[in-house]
């Protein structure tokens, strides 16, 4: 397959031509049709157009989960502006346009863009391969950074999935996850190229993320292994019927954990592995059997290329890297440590800076995460390296006990090796995470103390 070099609003249009009448966006206030949609998105870009938005502009995006803030984003993609997408919960940056809703803030002006006013815009906008769209990374591990996204790497990571995706025109994906995360972000660009509905939630709790299936019919979404743990806990589980596939992706997930979810949600779980500064660089298949599934991260996309630095790291050339991700290699250094089986499965094995150094022996953090996950006193772990005076660094463990279980330095021995037992251990309610439910290694850090 070639990539493709048409922008957002050609699929669009063709999209609409094709089935105008069909839903395509909604949440609980508000419901477009692709047709409707399209009017909606060119009457935004005009009204920002003529109030000085324009290719190349930055824009903040407050990404509130709301119909109109995907209406937003793709008015701002129709023009080649740069979308910079902020957690609604934090403070914008110092770009000279914000847009919240339906308003449009500059540094001394409010101006309301009414979606329901047709207004008349004629696209310009032809270079796809043009940055439109920055995110920030988690900063799950480190500081978050920009990253710059193009629509041709939106459009070219949904084109890789279409095959093995299981993506089917009657679906309605829940996007669950944040605007701001690429996870949630792609969802909305792979519902245009794959031609399906959205629904966007207004919040994430499990409760309502699970009602919110039954009562609006939802087949698919985008996951993390914490999302997933947590709506198949909730009581109403057995009244879904109509969700089919997930993605889920973000944190590692135990065979354990991976047949439960699939059990209780009545879903067929789809592990993806992308990243910010790479949309997507593989997937598995939804028509392989759970246990060739939950395993690792499924075959790399066709139009990707993997290789691997001599410590193991993922190396990627992909037509979904972001700008300036490439080291000077040409290569993509993902900060991860894998291997492709026999069977051309790629693993990720964990983040080269999960990697703890203990008496000079390498430790994977996930691998004794996983391990650890194992016993059915243990609901949820997190591990960490934490400096030692003698042994250089040592595994600390954060761990969730399950409900009424009770766990002992025997349990931890039954196990880990020797060197792998944390020299800290602490108990927890909950791990803490970032906005996109991902294990915040950096706060789960700040538990513990050094050793002299």
């Amino acid at each position: 397959m070639q990539p493709s070099k048409q922008t957002i609003f050609e699929y669009f249009a063709s999209f609409a031509k094709e089935r105008p009448s069909d839903v395509f966006l909604f949440d609980e206030e508000r419901s477009y049709t692709v047709s409707q949609a399209l009017e909606a998105i060119c009457s935004a870009a005009a009204v920002l157009a003529q109030n000085g938005v324009g290719e190349g502009e930055a824009v903040a995006v407050s990404a509130t989960r709301t119909a109109d803030t995907v209406i937003d984003i793709f008015a701002l993609q129709f023009l080649g502006a740069e979308a910079v997408l902020y957690d609604p919960r934090e403070r914008c940056g110092e770009e000279k346009f914000i847009l919240c809703g339906r308003s449009l803030f500059t540094h001394d002006s409010e101006i309301s863009v009414d979606y329901s006013k047709k207004y008349t815009f004629i696209p310009t906008f032809k270079d796809s391969a043009k940055p439109t769209v920055i995110i920030f990374t988690s900063g799950s591990t480190g500081i978050p950074k920009r990253v710059r996204l193009s629509q041709y790497n939106f459009i070219n990571n949904a084109l890789d999935t279409l095959d093995i995706g299981g993506y089917r025109a009657d679906d309605v994906n829940a996007d669950v996850l944040p605007l701001h995360h690429v996870f949630g972000l792609a969802l909305i660009f792979t519902a245009v190229v794959a031609r399906h509905a959205i629904f966007v939630p207004q919040s994430v709790r499990p409760e309502y993320i699970v009602q919110s299936i039954i009562k609006y019919g939802v087949t698919r979404l985008n996951g993390v292994p914490s999302l997933y743990l947590a709506m198949a806990e909730c009581e109403q589980t057995q009244s879904i019927t109509t969700l089919r596939c997930g993605l889920i992706g973000g944190a590692p997930c135990t065979a354990e954990q991976f047949s439960y979810i699939e059990k209780k949600l009545g879903i067929t779980l789809i592990p993806v592995y992308g990243m910010s500064e790479c949309i997507g660089i593989s997937c598995s298949d939804g028509r392989l059997t759970a246990e060739q599934r939950c395993s690792n991260v499924g075959r790399v996309y066709s139009m990707n290329k993997v290789s691997f630095a001599p410590d193991g790291e993922i190396l990627v050339k992909s037509p979904a890297m972001a700008t300036g991700s490439a080291a000077e290699d040409g290569w993509l250094h993902t900060g991860d440590i894998g291997y492709l089986d026999g069977d051309g499965m790629l693993h990720v094995s964990g983040r080269k800076k999960d990697i703890i150094i203990r008496n000079g022996n390498n430790l994977s953090a996930v691998a004794i995460e996983q391990k650890l996950l194992c016993l059915p006193a243990i609901k949820d772990a997190c591990v960490v390296g934490v400096k030692d005076g003698r042994e250089g660094e040592v595994p600390a463990a954060a761990i969730v006990l399950s409900p009424g279980s009770h766990l002992d330095a025997a349990d931890l021995r039954s196990v880990l090796a020797k060197n792998e037992l944390p020299a800290q251990v602490i108990f927890l309610p909950a791990i803490p995470l970032t906005s996109s439910g991902k294990p915040d290694k950096l706060r789960a850090r700040t538990l513990f103390s050094p050793a002299d």
